[in-house]
């Protein structure tokens, strides 16, 4: 059995391909029993993973969604501090 994941997110022209960058070294690098892939389609994020095993699954999950609201947060600082100068 597997267990899939998905998420949508929708960003800004500019940040959809920044993250999209970000994140695809982290889609090589998954657990053996898991597999993952991320797209862009227009301007929204679509992360899939998917594992044989619920506590890989939940691992990866906290994992991408930590690094993703990292992602975020750095690119919201970034804008703050452009937008101060």
């Amino acid at each position: 059995m597997k267990l899939r994941v998905v998420y949508k997110v929708e960003l800004d022209d500019r940040l959809v391909e920044a993250v999209y960058k970000a994140l695809t070294p982290e889609m090589s690098i998954l657990p053996e029993t898991c597999r993952g892939e991320v797209n862009i389609s227009q301007r929204t994020l679509i992360l899939i993973f998917e594992c044989s095993s619920l506590s890989k699954v939940r691992a990866l999950n906290n994992n991408l969604i930590s690094l993703l609201a990292l992602l975020l947060r750095i690119v919201g600082e970034l804008e703050n501090v452009g937008n101060s100068a």
